[in-house]
């Protein structure tokens, strides 16, 4: 005897209920909450970094009119500001961390915490390569800002 199509969506319905209240229950512990707002402060955190290192390099480039003085490997400082400013806006926007902030989406989370890490390796090296220029940034470290 073939199923009734009402009580087929209404199977369906509760099923996907019961997936919903298990998702909001195992996603609503305190551990779980704690690592996600562990994850934004470090967001934050290597958000004004990476907004500290653009400000100071553009007061350099700007003090020094130092847009085509060659950094390293015959990158301009004016290319590496660029550079800057497009990795902070595909990793560090507001934007992304709205969505960061409004998911409580496991895999999302773990994916932004290897962002993070990726984030840390590239700020820090940006802070070395202009340590080369002499110019004394008051950027918090990478490192030490976790």
């Amino acid at each position: 005897m073939p199923l009734i199509p009402e009580y087929t969506i209404a199977a369906a319905l509760g099923v996907i209920l019961i997936l919903y209240i298990l998702s909001r229950f195992f996603n609503s512990r305190p551990g779980h909450l704690t690592r996600k707002n562990d994850i934004l402060d470090r967001f934050q955190q290597l958000r004004s970094v990476s907004i500290k290192l653009q400000e100071e390099l553009s007061n350099y480039i700007l003090s020094n009119s130092a847009d085509k003085q060659v950094l390293f490997d015959k990158v301009t400082c004016k290319e590496f500001l660029k550079h800057l400013q497009r990795n902070h806006i595909q990793n560090l926007s507001d934007k992304n961390y709205a969505r960061l902030k409004n998911t409580h989406n496991r895999v999302l989370l773990r994916q932004a915490n290897k962002m993070l890490s990726e984030q840390e390796i590239i700020l820090t090296d940006a802070q070395t390569k202009l340590k080369v220029i002499g110019y004394n940034f008051t950027a918090q470290q990478v490192q030490g800002a976790l």
